[in-house]
């Protein structure tokens, strides 16, 4: 069987040998910015399935649990056929079981041209920074040979991801490395800053072995997750992890051969020459020191002053994901090489004092990048290509940005923004009321988080309903506890808005006045529609219907009082016949009417109904018709006789005994046929 897997691994060698030849500090790290493996750790993977997911099965349906020795049973010891050399071998200060996994492991880094290559580079590497893995893991307490729990998660590159979003040289996932205390942000993933993932990790790992109090289950419950592995303890009822090993759906299969590939790596990191690495080439260790830069420091100028690349400030700093440092820190520390720590700091003393050309802001809740660009005097692309932002990418409350480092503009609005609140008035002591615009993404209830105010709150003081969507624009009315920090959103107060009662008189003015009409009480003729009541005030009859809230198709009764929507300056009272002399020409009913003065360009509320299509003639059209065209006029005193055709007041008699006049009983002009522009235009 190892002959065979040897065979193919060693085909699989020669399609991919000049990637492993690589040194993982150039072609490598473009395969790992875009989220790949490394290629020593792909082989491995692809190497361990051929290997071990050959063999023998683990437990045989039926039969009774297989007895697990300390050491090889007969049938492992056939597969190996010579193990002599485990005699004398310097072993690493974990527990080490002669397990067949383990030799197998061994046999393979030593005898595979593949395993040779993967080690060889590990080896390489190992220098880098293995004097400050474990002066970690001996500040910790821990043994220090779990350095080579770095070298079989990520090789010791700082920069590996894996398929399964873990990064870094300990492969830590977001989750963990936040209980951990490890930052991620848009400007740093401190799961690649070598001490501060080594220092997570030491930690992770002795809580690990508290719990278990066995270093193979503590490496095993590193691999697939403390939860897991207990689960499966208490499955079998065995805490020994070699004996879940070999049992069915105990543990994942890449966990059944983790903790030996972990042993063999230190057996052969201990004792190179035993193995054939005695003549590797070793990296020097990376002798850095810290120092101290602002934050939202370019890496550029910080690399210039020390002398060297940008690409050998990143490799020495792979936490930084910018071209600046966190904007949001005060200050920042950078890694740089020890011998040129004299040269830095000559270097940026000079420097240090120049005028920089962005400064740091932090979001308010509620702010756009529009609202930042407007501030700042510059625009939306500016920012988001200064602070690398992608294009579908949104920023948030708290997010630390660079702006341009020029004084906040505060953009006024011509006129203060309107706020419409119920008619209910709410009386909330130890509050300060303010108001707050929803723009895009936001929800009731990351809102109601956010300000400390709950769900019912929310409706109560809005009139809306939290479970649907808030809409970009709307303006909700909020009561926050006088102790919350207004600068940390974008909040108005009362004095920065017009308030408004919806369904106020003064409500539908104000809206009203913006398409130049005014919102006027009108009482029904003898023989009017709905239609020809909506041509008579340049409104569709959709819309008039929706004012009302009835049918297009709805019978108006005479003397009825509806809602009419007027253009400025016309008056609703006016007699249609002396609206139809006072707007039309003699002797010339086909010519088209003088717009009225205020009338509105706004497209209609809603367009007519093709049932009411010929019935609701364009606004522009509505005068042609005598008697419809509002002439100047009284609009207050007692009410005219119904003959007049004037309105009537309410609770006045429907219908004066004398012969009224009527749209349907006055000679009706033909309306000229609107054009195709003027049939668009509404109230």
């Amino acid at each position: 069987m190892r002959c065979h897997a040897i065979a193919l691994v060693s085909l699989l060698l020669s399609l991919s040998g000049h990637a492993l030849a690589q040194n993982t500090t150039s072609s490598n790290d473009d395969a790992l910015a875009a989220g790949a493996e490394s290629p020593e750790l792909a082989a491995l993977r692809t190497a361990e399935s051929e290997i071990f997911r050959a063999g023998r099965p683990l437990v045989e349906i039926g039969a009774q649990l297989p007895a697990v020795v300390a050491e090889m049973g007969d049938a492992e010891q056939e597969e190996h056929e010579d193990v002599a050399w485990t005699e004398g071998l310097a072993l690493p200060d974990l527990p080490v079981r002669w397990d067949h996994r383990v030799v197998t492991f061994v046999e393979f880094f030593r005898d595979d041209a593949r395993g040779r290559s993967i080690m060889s580079s590990w080896l390489r590497r190992e220098p880098r920074y293995a004097a400050l893995v474990q002066s970690e893991l001996r500040a910790a307490e821990l043994p220090l040979d779990l350095l080579y729990v770095a070298m079989i998660e990520s090789g010791f590159d700082p920069r590996a991801r894996s398929s399964a979003s873990a990064v870094g040289m300990w492969q830590f996932v977001g989750g963990t490395g936040d209980e951990y205390g490890l930052r991620r942000d848009h400007w740093m993933d401190q799961r690649m800053s070598p001490e501060a993932s080594t220092r997570a990790a030491a930690h992770y790992l002795r809580d690990l072995y508290q719990r278990f109090g066995s270093w193979e289950l503590a490496l095993a419950a590193y691999n697939m997750g403390y939860n897991a592995l207990l689960r499966s303890i208490r499955k079998y009822n065995t805490n020994d992890f070699w004996v879940l090993s070999r049992l069915e759906d105990a543990l994942p299969f890449e966990t059944t051969v983790y903790v030996a590939k972990i042993m063999a790596c230190a057996i052969i990191a201990k004792n190179p020459a035993r193995f054939g690495f005695g003549d590797v080439t070793r990296d020097a260790p990376l002798t850095t020191v810290n120092v101290e830069v602002p934050g939202g420091t370019a890496t550029e100028a910080v690399a210039r002053a020390v002398g060297i690349s940008v690409a050998d400030f990143s490799a020495l700093n792979p936490e930084f994901l910018r071209s600046h440092t966190s904007p949001g820190d005060t200050r920042s520390v950078v890694r740089i090489p020890a011998a040129s720590a004299s040269v830095f700091e000559r270097a940026w003393a000079r420097s240090e004092n120049r005028r920089t050309p962005h400064r740091a802001y932090a979001v308010r809740f509620g702010e756009t990048l529009s609202d930042i660009a407007d501030a700042f005097a510059t625009n939306v692309t500016t920012l988001r290509r200064l602070n690398e932002l992608e294009e579908r990418e949104t920023i948030g409350a708290g997010f630390s940005m660079l702006v341009p480092n020029v004084e906040r503009t505060r953009v006024a609005s011509a006129t203060p923004p309107i706020a419409t609140v119920p008619a209910t008035r709410f009386e909330h002591p130890g509050r300060t009321r303010v108001f707050y615009r929803v723009i895009e993404g936001d929800s009731s209830r990351a809102i109601g988080r956010f300000f400390g105010v709950t769900m019912d709150e929310l409706r109560r003081w809005n009139g809306i309903d939290p479970s649907a969507s808030l809409q970009r624009g709307m303006i909700l009315q909020l009561f926050i506890a006088n102790a919350f920090d207004m600068s940390r959103a974008a909040l108005l107060t009362e004095n920065q808005v017009r308030l408004l009662v919806v369904g106020s008189a003064e409500f539908y003015e104000h809206h009203e006045s913006q398409r130049g009409r005014v919102r006027s009480r009108y009482r029904v003729r003898d023989g009017e529609t709905v239609a020809s009541i909506a041509r008579r005030f340049e409104l569709s009859a959709a819309s008039l219907a929706r004012i009302n809230r009835f049918s297009e198709r709805t019978a108006l009764e005479t003397g009825r009082e509806i809602t009419v929507y007027a253009p400025r300056g016309v008056d609703v009272n006016a007699s249609p016949r002396s609206a139809t002399a006072a707007a039309a020409p003699a002797n010339d009913n086909s010519a088209a009417p003088a717009p009225v003065l205020g009338a509105p360009e706004a497209a209609s509320d809603a367009a007519p109904s093709p049932a009411d299509a010929p019935a609701s003639a364009p606004e522009s059209e509505s005068a042609s018709a005598p008697g419809l065209q509002p002439a100047p006029g009284p609009s207050t005193g007692s009410a005219p006789p119904a003959s007049t055709g004037e309105a009537t007041p309410a609770g006045a008699a429907t219908r004066s005994s004398a012969s009224p006049v009527s749209a349907h009983t006055l000679p009706a002009a033909p309306a000229p046929a609107p054009s195709r522009r003027r049939a668009r235009r509404a109230n």
